[in-house]
This record gives structure tokens, sequence and C-alpha cells, in this order.
């Protein structure tokens, strides 16, 4: 189910400016976080005035919840479309992991302002903890779904509870390197393949064969 938390502007023209004002913040939080974004600076942005901004949002929070909220339906809508089952009969279950990798990779580093600052206020931000977990959720039931037809060939002892702790394994190993890599050396452990190389550690977990 989509968010019930925000009623959207009906009317076309407040929802163009809400949009606006949206894709703006995340061009400002590619360069900084939210907390150094200014309004000034994301509404000059977006080509709105603050007066503007505030008949719509009662402060700067709401518009990370805004923000957050649109990334969950985006979210939602990722996992019904990628995982699928019929997308993926008579493929290998190793092609959806290696699929699934992939997209989080590139998901990661092309928003990685916006998600940095999710998941740096997930930490103390009741409201976006509650929605990351409806998302975990929900990517990891429709991940057991598309591999529901390739259980025998997990394994794992124990088959739902590896397809769930691989993919926070691989989605905790996406996070840490892609949007907080300053803490790591950067030696190449980042590269180019990291997909592929965090799609073998998944499917190694799991005890299934790496043959795409």
């Amino acid at each position: 189910p989509m968010s019930s938390r925000f009623r959207p502007p009906q009317q076309s023209r407040s929802q163009d400016t809400l949009a606006r004002i949206l894709d703006a913040a995340e061009r400002v939080m590619a360069e900084k976080s939210f907390s150094e974004a200014t309004l000034a600076e994301i509404m000059n942005s977006a080509g709105v005035t603050v007066g503007a901004f505030y008949r719509r949002f009662p402060d700067k929070d709401a518009l990370l919840h805004h923000l957050d909220d649109r990334f969950f339906n985006e979210m939602h809508q990722l996992a019904d479309e990628l995982l699928d089952p019929v997308r993926w009969e008579g493929k290998p279950p190793s092609a959806i992991i290696y699929k699934v990798a992939e997209q989080a990779v590139q998901l990661y580093r092309a928003r990685r302002g916006l998600l940095r600052s999710l998941f740096l206020r997930a930490r103390t931000d009741a409201v976006i903890q509650d929605t990351a977990r409806r998302v975990n959720t929900h990517f990891i039931d429709r991940m057991k779904q598309a591999l529901s037809t390739h259980r025998a060939e997990i394994r794992h002892p124990q088959p739902d509870r590896a397809i769930e702790l691989g993919f926070m394994m691989l989605l905790g190993a996406v996070r840490e390197l892609v949007l907080f890599g300053e803490v790591w050396q950067q030696n190449g452990i980042a590269g180019d393949d990291l997909d592929r190389e965090l799609a073998r550690a998944y499917l190694c977990y799991l005890g299934v064969p790496l043959t795409a």
C-alpha cells in the first residue's frame, strides 16, 4: 500500500510546484547534507519563494518527510516491477540476485545525497524509521516470492532466513561503501564490479551456483 502520511495537492499547478521543490532539494542534497542545506538555496533552485514554501510546509523537516515519502513510493513500485516472479520464469536464481545487486548499486550512487540524509536522520526520526522498515519488509517479501521456485537450489538449511539476512548484508554493504565510503580506504573495493562481487557473496551464502 502507498503511504497515506500526506494528502498530495490536488491541483496540477500545486503538484508541479511540489515536485519542483522536491527535485530542487535532491539537487542541493547531492552537494551537501539536508542539515547543511538552507531553505533559501533549495527554493532558489526550485524557482519558488521561501514564503510559498511555508504555505505548503510547516517547517524544513516536513520537506525531508515529503522526500522520504516520495522515495518510499518509488521503492515500493520498483520492488513490484523488479521482483515480479513472472519476469524471472525460467531464469536461474543467480540472475535475480545479480540484477538486484546491480539495481541497488546504481540507485544508491544516483541518489546518494538524498539517501545519505535519509539514513542519517533515520537514526533518530521515527517517521523515517517506519518508512525504511516498510520498504525493507516489502523488498524481502518480494525477494522470497521471486526465489520461491528455486528453494530446492538454496543449500542453506534455513532458506527464508538466508534470503532475508543475505539481502540485509547486500544492502548494508552498498550503503556503507557508496553512501559512507569516506571511512574506508579507496583501494578499489567499491569499483565498477561492486555489484557483481556483492551478488557473488549473497549467492555463496545461499549456497546457489554463481552462473548467471
